[in-house]
């Protein structure tokens, strides 16, 4: 018996570890950059080393299988490339977390908080976010993140509106209106004015399907 066990336990383990090793090969390898959400109107900031997920593998593999999130830490999912709504779960994740949602200009437009480990409910926004941040359960509140904060990061507009900004003219500071016209008198020509004003963005109503996916 001893031996017959033996001979039955060996391909086992063979097998055990060649799935072990094809995990490892596959587990993404997620790059890392800093990110800020300006918190208190502005006031403060919350700085995060976080993890990007792009690929459609690091997008399913998520934060399944940790067994914890260092503390100011989380992961970035980018969804900018989903026309449709893109649900998130927790099937297989066993920590609790918040899930930021975010808009292409860095706005946090939706906030779920403490998303049960190991569930499978769906965790559906009201419509597309551009990207979804992952932290530890509970920061949220803790950090006093809320709905209308920015998040600054090279994959948001937001990151843009870091640059200092330039004054138009090099002078006293502008007083009053007729102060403001005199300069604007003085210093622009006819000739060198132009039309500088952005085009106003519109904002897009229209509402997406409820799910294109289930992502970690």
């Amino acid at each position: 018996m001893i031996k017959f066990a033996k001979f039955v336990l060996l391909p086992a383990i063979i097998a055990v570890a060649i799935v072990v090793s094809v995990f490892f090969m596959l587990k993404p390898e997620y790059q890392k950059n800093e990110l800020i959400i300006a918190v208190n109107d502005g006031n403060d900031q919350v700085v995060y080393s976080v993890e990007l997920a792009q690929s459609v593998n690091e997008l399913r593999t998520g934060l399944m299988d940790r067994e914890s999130l260092d503390e100011n830490s989380g992961m970035l999912f980018d969804l900018g490339a989903f026309k449709e709504n893109v649900s998130m779960w927790m099937k297989n994740t066993k920590i609790a977390l918040d899930m930021l949602f975010i808009d292409e200009d860095g706005m946090i437009y939706w906030i779920f908080e403490n998303a049960e480990p190991e569930s499978t409910k769906l965790i559906i926004p009201p419509y597309p976010a551009h990207a979804v941040l992952e932290v530890n359960g509970g920061d949220a509140a803790k950090k006093n993140i809320r709905i209308g904060d920015v998040v600054k990061h090279k994959w948001f507009k937001s990151a843009a509106k870091n640059e200092p900004v330039q004054d138009a003219v090099d002078s006293e500071p502008v007083q009053n209106a007729d102060d403001a016209n005199d300069v604007a008198a003085d210093e622009v020509s006819e000739e060198q004015s132009s039309d500088n004003t952005p085009a106003a963005e519109t904002e897009n109503d229209e509402t997406s399907n409820e799910k294109a996916g289930s992502l970690d």
